[in-house]
């Protein structure tokens, strides 16, 4: 038998899958993990190092930030005019052409969610590797979890990669050191996602900050924590979240969601995306006239990863969540298990997030070319895109995988 790990209170203990529902005893030591055997979701993921290292991880980051977020990211020369790139410049450019939506989205998704996301774990890390409680340690815990799925630096990288390849074709491009450390900050952000599970990481918080962790008699599940609770607790007295046997008005919710990204996917596709202009001519292209562009000019890649992330993903979450919503509601196929019905979820979950390369490739051609020999404005669809790949990620968050579980059981008592 193995000893307690310090990052649980227990070595054996019963958990709730926020997934199926189901009630499992888990246990996991340092730098291993342990999987619902219901539905295959991730309970408990310990790192080697699980303190220090994710910590030295945020540290690296945080110094990488500074030469992406104000180096020299490219350089674009052109016959006669060439435009020197830095993140701020880009900002700017997009406000100075008056589209503060997307300066503020790209603001927001590569700069501040990630900057605030890393000075939270360096305050929740430290006070761990410290063992000492810190003010709104909890609170900080939670909204690590909060902002993780709203990490968009890897997305961004990737989009720069295809936008380079647009550019090549007029003009001449320079890298800075902005462009290189783009990847590294991606990669240790991933890297730092991958390493903090909600579980242990509240066990430790709720140790420090005095917390009590019993299991006795407690019947309803914390979906943040996965800490059992007493039924009448409003909020789970781990990590304050409040405590739900099933989300409240999931389905719902879900399809609200659900309905506004159809509304909005259909503008988004109809409408321009981008509008390229010099003294001579004003082409106006929707999201399939760029990947039939790209396909013409033999950039075969290119064409498919766009085509992926702007036209088939977003389709593809729409389908597969009404998928969800009808099998949650009816149960449409005996064929298709709840274990299968959940695995799509986790798909259109992590898929979410890479439809937004159209909209970073878009920022990165109107901050390369606004002069007026060579100038790109976003169209009116790129308001509409953002809001299908919103909408479609909020749809998957707020719909509760737990009932098709529930369907699931239900119709075998029947039979």
């Amino acid at each position: 038998m193995h000893a307690p790990h310090p990052l649980s209170p227990h070595n054996d203990h019963i958990l709730g899958c926020p997934e199926c529902g189901q009630a499992v005893c888990a246990a996991a030591e340092i730098g291993e993990m342990a999987d619902c055997p219901a539905c295959g979701k991730n309970l408990i993921r310990i790192e080697k190092n699980p303190y220090l290292l994710p910590f030295l991880y945020a540290i690296t980051a945080l110094f990488v930030l500074l030469p992406v977020s104000f180096g020299f990211f490219l350089a674009v020369r052109m016959p006669t005019v060439s435009e020197r790139l830095t993140f701020p410049t880009m900002v700017h450019n997009l406000l100075r052409q008056d589209y503060s939506f997307l300066a503020n989205a790209m603001f927001i998704l590569t700069f501040a969610t990630p900057l605030f996301f890393l000075i939270l774990l360096l305050y929740v890390l430290g006070a761990f590797i410290h063992n000492k409680n810190r003010p709104f340690l909890l609170p900080a815990a939670r909204w690590l979890f909060r902002l993780k799925q709203w990490l968009m630096v890897d997305i961004f990288a990737v989009s720069s990669i295809v936008a380079l390849i647009k550019i090549k074709v007029y003009a001449e491009v320079a890298f800075g050191l902005s462009f290189y450390a783009i990847f590294i900050y991606a990669i240790l952000l991933a890297r730092i996602s991958q390493s903090i599970t909600p579980h242990w990481l509240f066990a430790k918080a709720a140790e420090l900050s005095n917390k009590n962790i019993t299991y006795s008699n407690n019947t309803v599940f914390c979906h943040r924590c996965f800490f059992r609770q007493p039924e009448n607790n409003a909020r789970c007295s781990i990590c304050g979240t409040f405590i739900l046997f099933r989300r409240t008005h999931s389905l719902m919710l879900s399809t609200a969601f659900l309905m506004a990204a159809i509304i909005c996917y259909i503008p988004a596709n109809l409408l321009p995306m981008m509008i390229t202009s010099d003294p001579r001519v004003t082409i106006s292209s929707q999201i399939f006239d760029g990947v039939l562009t790209l396909w013409r000019n033999k950039d075969y890649l290119v064409a498919v990863i766009i085509f992926s992330a702007s036209i088939a993903v977003p389709l593809l979450k729409i389908v597969g969540m009404i998928i969800l919503l009808l099998s949650a509601k009816f149960r449409l196929s005996e064929k298709i298990s709840a274990h299968q019905l959940s695995l799509l979820h986790r798909v259109i979950e992590w898929v979410g997030r890479w439809s937004m390369i159209d909209i970073f490739v878009t920022i990165i051609l109107m901050a390369a070319f606004s002069t007026p020999i060579a100038k790109v404005e976003a169209g009116s669809a790129t308001i509409y895109f953002t809001l299908v790949v919103v909408l479609t990620m909020l749809s998957a968050y707020f719909f509760d995988t737990r009932l098709l579980w529930e369907k699931e059981q239900k119709n075998a008592s029947i039979f």
